[in-house]
């Protein structure tokens, strides 16, 4: 269906109210690519993010309405779609990036160790659990999630409120064909759908120069103005943390207003054209 803009996830999810079971092939093997700079990660995570709460929405009575099992429904509706795709990113978003920083100019305000230590620490061994060999990375894992929480919060709530590019499908660029430009695909009412498909086809067939004159554009860093806004949040509950002898704080917000800093200013991965 073209209802969303995660038509995978929407297919599986149907099948799964239907009964189907499905079997996890762990010899099969295929190569992916990754996407070629953070420009286009972080597109991809938005259309990640929006997709399934616009999926949410429109699966929520028919989950309810399901003869699949209580357990079922409770792992659906509460594991895969509101404690990955809602809370997670609600919460590191708020905690990490607006309320820890902002309690180190209230010198009353104090956050309990388990809010701001087990809780975090809780959610980052259930996502490393499944790779164990990621164990060393979690620490610049984490900084660099906490920084993704911007991307993904603005994602989760253009989809569950269908505001902004919610519907708007952007192919990720990969290293493998990095000359191409973005194809941007705006999905179409329903009765605008016959149309669309000669809007696809033009798209798909731009002419050869374009794309080359696409290809010799000089190259550069891209300007994220709300990561560089709460760097400097970060960094400044960071001097104000260390005046205050707050040893643990000082680190997370240090290092945390760096990784925002670093992404801000486009300083990861390649830049994009």
């Amino acid at each position: 269906m073209e209802r969303t803009t995660v038509e995978d996830m929407d297919i599986a999810v149907r099948a799964h109210l239907k009964g189907w079971k499905f079997l996890f092939l762990n010899d099969v093997e295929c190569q992916c690519e990754l996407p070629e700079s953070y420009e286009a990660y972080r597109k991809q995570q938005h259309r990640w993010h929006s997709g399934p709460m616009q999926l949410f929405r429109l699966c929520f009575v028919d989950i309810i309405k399901s003869k699949i099992g209580f357990w079922k429904k409770f792992n659906l509706i509460f594991l895969f779609f509101l404690l990955r795709k809602l809370i997670l990113p609600f919460y590191s978003f708020t905690l990490f990036c607006i309320i820890l920083p902002m309690t180190m100019f209230i010198p009353e305000a104090e956050l309990p160790a388990w809010v701001v230590c087990y809780i975090p620490a809780t959610m980052s061994l259930l996502n490393i659990l499944p790779a164990p060999k990621s164990f060393p990375f979690i620490v610049p894992y984490l900084l660099f999630e906490n920084t993704m929480s911007v991307t993904k919060f603005n994602a989760m709530v253009s989809g569950l409120f269908q505001l902004g590019s919610a519907h708007e499908w952007v192919v990720t660029k990969k290293s493998g064909r990095s000359s191409e430009g973005d194809l941007v695909v705006e999905k179409q009412p329903r009765q605008q759908r016959a149309g669309s498909a000669s809007n696809l086809g033009s798209l798909a067939k731009e002419p050869s120069s374009s794309l080359r004159k696409d290809s010799q554009r000089k190259k550069h860093n891209r300007i994220y103005r709300k990561e560089l806004a709460l760097s400097f949040l970060l960094l400044t509950a960071a001097a104000r943390s260390l005046i205050s002898v707050q040893g643990i704080h000082f680190y997370f917000l240090l290092f945390q207003g760096v990784s925002f800093l670093v992404v801000g200013l486009d300083l990861i991965g390649e830049q994009v054209e």
